[in-house]
């Protein structure tokens, strides 16, 4: 009965330990600084993010350096909206964020009334300067696609090197 109880919370630690990696390798990051015209960094700024298919929002406020961080958003397309009271709003879209993604937006508030809105159309590069790797979401529809034979595991082992040796009977020998 000890043992029993002990491999049973082993087996749920393992599956929550998966979920959580699992879960991590599907997201991205979103960072940058807000600054006014005069390249002064803008504390206290409201930073948002709205993911334009599902609706899904997320806020941060800007640190005393100006600097915003949004780490562990979903992939998918992104609308970035940065407002503070006295500046400007700024709304950027076109931002695409890709698995392990972490892209920079630096944002340049002007002064202006409350009723001020700019508006900016682009995508956000998705090369990432800071980081040397190369990385690609393959999808379940392309490994399917992959040759394998026939995909059956008997086929694919029969012509094996020892299969095709000399001597051994090839599929066409044996009809």
């Amino acid at each position: 009965m000890k043992h029993s109880v002990r491999g049973v919370f082993m087996v749920v630690f393992a599956l929550l330990a998966a979920d959580g990696i699992a879960r991590a390798q599907a997201t991205a990051q979103l960072d940058g600084t807000v600054r006014d015209e005069s390249g002064g960094v803008l504390p206290g700024v409201t930073v948002t993010v709205t993911q334009t298919d599902t609706g899904f929002i997320r806020s941060v406020v800007t640190e005393t350096n100006g600097s915003y961080v949004l780490p562990n958003l979903p992939t998918g397309p992104y609308r970035l909206d940065v407002a503070l009271q006295g500046f400007r709003t700024h709304t950027q879209t076109g931002i695409v964020l890709q698995v392990g993604g972490m892209p920079t937006i630096n944002v340049v508030l002007a002064v202006g009334s409350l009723q001020e809105t700019v508006s900016v159309e682009g995508a956000a590069p998705l090369v990432d300067v800071r980081t040397s790797g190369i990385r690609d979401v393959v999808e379940q529809a392309k490994i399917v696609e992959l040759p394998l034979q026939g995909r059956n595991v008997t086929e694919s082992r029969s012509r094996s090197r020892v299969a095709c040796a000399p001597g051994w009977p090839t599929r066409s020998m044996a009809r």
